[in-house]
């Protein structure tokens, strides 16, 4: 069981920053930043979306490297999920390893 977590911890932390560039930025831009800075308003705005693509592919990376290092099939199936969510792509991995250890226990 720990390797189990030690695969998905690494997930975990990623979908927690994704999530602090939701709601949680919105509310922090406004009392972080001053607004005299018209001018960068546009990319202080649009950075939740560069790091929501940028976390969402490192996500798809880091989830192709485990179903290779665990053998596991369906990967192409994770990717896609994560790339529009990338929690439903977690969960995949994480069925697919908790399967894994089922046949490998009644072997």
């Amino acid at each position: 069981m720990n390797d189990f977590m030690k695969v998905l911890g690494k997930y975990f932390i990623l979908l927690i920053v994704l999530s602090l560039f939701g709601m949680p930025w919105f509310y922090a831009k406004i009392v972080l930043l001053k607004t005299e800075l018209t001018q960068y308003w546009k990319f202080i705005e649009s950075i939740p979306t560069y790091v929501g693509y940028l976390i969402r592919i490192i996500i798809i990376i880091l989830l192709i490297v485990d179903f290779q290092k665990k053998e596991l099939k369906y990967v192409a199936l994770a990717c896609i999920a994560s790339l529009f969510y990338p929690l439903l792509g977690v969960v995949i991995l994480a069925l697919l390893l908790l399967e894994n250890k089922k046949e490998n226990a009644s072997a």
